[in-house]
């Protein structure tokens, strides 16, 4: 099969002429050094709502393929907008390593996120009224401030600019990621805190910018994408994920009926089952962690061999950056 040439951008053309794209070439024609990132760029281009799409490893056949697969040629002959990616991108290609497309997605991730979402938040989340990084109930420390990581209270724009500064750089540092095409095995603990701390944006978006939240997913449909690939791969526990997946509807828009999140893995008293009517081999494996005088259980069932495993010591907790707003819970009860 002939190879399909990538659009490319001439000097002085309009971005309606190769904006959108109609078809994404098979990933194997793509003859670059940054195939994933000129891959799923593509794909965006593609149809940006199509998340399920966008973060799948290539190669893999999806579900909605073998639908397709068991209907009538003259179901699969009939394309609505015209659009489709290339049949050899499901057959024959050669398979992706995990851990660099995942790698690639929170690049691209990171990248998107300064528009719309952060550019919208600009112009109404400022210093006098966001004071303070906040989803709810529960306060996030910036840990960009002073030496030994040390952790401050800051403002929840300069937060997740902060934020979005230290995911880039570790993204970029030759130590965490010295090559694209190979990430070390010491590296994939980088996952799970790149992809939390990503969250804690459009935790904050949602629970207090509405408005500009359901904008820029009805846009981009930024969060769905975030949510999918943290789901697919397993990079975010489910309950460190404070927006729930039921508040977000097909068309990027959020239920006004969602409460502030209560999360909880986090809460002061867990209802959490005694472990020890369980046998032996059933009982999950939980490391205690305190964090600002609640008491923490970190469950280690299901985690997956990329993304989720955390590197810090037993006893040390992972939401350290992560405090209970007393204030707003003062303000609650009265």
């Amino acid at each position: 099969m002939a190879a399909v040439a990538v659009q490319r951008p001439y000097r002085g053309s309009r971005v309606s002429t190769f904006y959108p794209v109609k078809s994404v070439p098979p990933l194997s024609s793509l003859e670059s050094a940054f195939q994933l990132q000129e891959y799923i760029s593509l794909l965006i281009r593609l149809d940006v709502h199509d998340v399920h799409t966008i973060v799948s490893l290539p190669g893999k056949t999806t579900h909605k393929d073998k639908d397709k697969d068991t209907d009538e040629p003259s179901q699969d002959a009939s394309e609505s907008d015209g659009k489709k990616v290339e049949d050899g991108e499901r057959k024959g290609e050669p398979s992706v390593d995990r851990a660099c497309w995942i790698y690639e997605q929170l690049r691209r991730l990171a990248l998107d996120l300064s528009h719309p979402l952060i550019t919208a938040l600009q112009q109404e989340c400022t210093r006098s009224s966001c004071p303070q990084m906040q989803a709810g109930e529960w306060l996030y420390l910036c840990v960009a401030h002073g030496n030994d990581e040390a952790m401050e209270q800051c403002c929840a724009i300069d937060y997740i600019v902060h934020t979005v500064d230290s995911a880039t750089a570790l993204l970029n540092s030759p130590r965490a990621f010295p090559s694209r095409l190979s990430i070390p095995q010491t590296s994939h603990r980088h996952f799970s805190s790149l992809a939390r701390r990503l969250s804690r944006i459009f935790s904050h978006a949602y629970f207090h910018h509405r408005e500009a939240f359901q904008q820029a997913e009805a846009e981009s449909s930024l969060y769905a994408r975030f949510l999918k690939l943290t789901s697919l791969f397993g990079l975010v526990p489910a309950e460190f994920l404070v927006i729930p997946e039921s508040a977000i509807q097909a068309d990027g828009r959020g239920r006004e009926d969602v409460e502030p999140p209560r999360l909880l893995a986090a809460a002061i008293h867990a209802n959490s089952n005694s472990s020890s009517d369980k046998p032996a081999e059933e009982q999950t494996h939980s490391i205690p962690a305190v964090d600002s005088g609640a008491q923490v259980y970190l469950q280690m069932e299901d985690i997956s061999s990329t993304g989720t495993a955390s590197p810090r010591r037993v006893g040390r907790s992972r939401t350290d950056t992560m405090i209970l707003n007393e204030a707003h819970s003062i303000a609650e009860e009265l």
